[in-house]
């Protein structure tokens, strides 16, 4: 596949889960408007701009389809939408938040992931049943465990978001058990042809002992046996995600930039 249609693959796989996820969204130039409480981290638009060009009405919509909820305008833009995205966003005020590096590999269940490092002997490794409640609160305060700010534990209504996402269709979560205790955690969203991992975090005393590798190849050889040929994960620049998808076979795809438009009593997007 092309760079530039694995983009649009992953932007429009990504537009529909919030969408499945969020309390409220519209559709908007070919992507999604999603919405949820005040600082959620789907508070965001996605896939605008690869259908064509936008307007600055469309933009206008954009803005205020977030501060009349009083969330912060927030949107991902991949390098291959219409230019005419950024143009408006840059005349509507916008400025760069952050960026999202976005990797991809191909997927064979002829010829399973295995990971570089070796994970201890008695590390297990399981898929979580969406029915058991237990479960998935323990894999929801694991995987979210990673993304809270140190010394902080993440709000409950992020909790229940976590728990909430995995028991979607298309979604699954995978957790790493160590002498009885879930020791690590990360979901991922099967829509063949393309499998996305997400989410993953592994508790601070586990680390550096080859769990979050043996949790990366255990989603991808699932989803290789359901049928899905790619697979992608995002991760900031410079974290270790970067390090680790790259040692797994993973290659960068694209670079999109996070850009918001902050304003008297909007709430940004929380960790």
């Amino acid at each position: 596949m092309e760079l530039s249609e694995i983009a649009r693959t992953e932007e429009l796989r990504q537009a529909r889960g919030i969408s499945e996820r969020a309390q409220t969204f519209e559709r908007l130039c070919g992507g999604v408007l999603a919405r949820d409480f005040p600082g959620a981290w789907h508070n965001c638009a996605v896939g605008l701009g690869l259908a064509g060009p936008v307007t600055a009405g469309d933009i206008a919509h954009l803005i205020d389809y977030y501060a009349s909820a009083g969330c912060e305008p927030r949107i991902e833009v991949c390098p291959f939408v219409d230019p005419s995205l950024t143009a408006e966003l840059g005349h509507a005020g916008f400025r760069i938040a952050d960026w999202e590096m976005v990797f991809f590999r191909e997927l064979d269940p002829a010829r399973p992931v295995r990971p570089v490092q070796g994970a201890p002997a008695d590390l297990k490794l399981d898929f979580v049943n969406p029915a058991d409640d237990a479960a998935v609160d323990r894999f929801a305060r694991v995987a979210s465990s990673g993304f809270a700010p140190p010394g902080q534990p993440f709000p409950p209504e992020f909790i229940t978001l976590a728990a909430n996402i995995i028991r979607r269709p298309r979604s699954r979560g995978a957790v790493a058990i160590l002498d009885g205790k879930v020791v690590g955690a990360g979901g991922m969203e099967i829509s063949p042809p393309i499998t996305s991992l997400f989410g993953l975090s592994v508790l601070p005393e586990f680390r550096r002992r080859g769990i979050q590798q043996a949790l990366i190849a255990h989603r991808l050889n699932y989803a290789a046996s359901q049928g899905a040929k790619l697979a992608t994960i995002g991760g900031r620049p410079g974290q270790g995600t970067e390090r680790n998808v790259r040692r797994m076979g993973f290659q960068l795809a694209y670079t999109k930039v996070v850009m918001t438009r902050p304003g008297p009593g909007l709430v940004p997007v929380k960790g």
